[in-house]
């Protein structure tokens, strides 16, 4: 996909690319802590330890070992502060843990993190791009759209982005025009099932579009 290459979401292997914080106290009892986080458990929030917990993640997923890496960035999350000091690593906790979703294909989840990423920092560029493609990848064109053109808003020059912008305007155009074709196809069928009753069709009928409303109406063939 053409916005994947232009626009830095990838690394040269082909993944995508995640953030790296260095965390300057010994990691070695907070991670045997961080191992011991069961699912729903309350945990007491701590920096030093999410990093921790980040840290083991990248390396899961240098190593491919995706679903590790997700659990790492989970309890990254799971103990990252909850306040505007820490908006910055929780943004990236979840732009790390984005990047495994859609290296895997779970683009609903990948949107979903790129959107807490987001919310955290809103000009978080590589997610928001990130979020653009998985948008793209499940035919929501409309919302890659309006991602890429954040896009072009944070950064005018960025790589490719111009064209882009066009390809989803024009894939985004072909959908809706589709969408349209498919809906008047199923009023016609609608409309013929009632006329049949009356021994007429819509062929009885012609639609005329008034071009400065954009309405539409119906008449009887003479």
């Amino acid at each position: 996909m053409e916005f994947v290459d232009a626009l830095e979401g990838p690394s040269e292997n082909g993944s995508h690319d995640i953030e790296s914080f260095s965390s300057e106290h010994n990691g070695n009892s907070a991670a045997s802590q961080i191992d011991e986080i069961k699912p729903g458990e309350e945990i007491e929030k701590n920096i030093d330890e999410a990093l921790t917990a980040k840290a083991e993640g990248n390396e899961f997923y240098k190593k491919k070992e995706y679903d590790d890496a997700i659990q790492s960035f989970t309890k990254a999350i799971k103990l990252c502060p909850e306040d505007e000091l820490h908006k910055e690593q929780m943004a990236i906790f979840f732009g790390n843990r984005s990047a495994c979703y859609y290296t895997m294909n779970e683009y609903e989840l990948t949107i979903e993190d790129c959107t807490h990423a987001i919310t955290n920092n809103p000009k978080y560029l590589k997610v928001i791009i990130r979020r653009s493609q998985a948008y793209e990848m499940i035919l929501k064109y409309e919302e890659a759209l309006s991602d890429a053109k954040t896009v072009q808003e944070l950064d005018p020059c960025h790589p490719k982005i111009q064209e882009t912008i066009k390809r989803l305007e024009r894939l985004h155009e072909e959908k809706m025009n589709k969408l349209k074709d498919e809906a008047l196809g199923k009023l016609k069928d609608l409309g013929n099932t009632i006329l049949g009753n009356f021994g007429m069709s819509l062929d009885n009928f012609k639609m005329n579009q008034d071009p400065a409303s954009g309405s539409w109406n119906i008449s009887m063939n003479s």
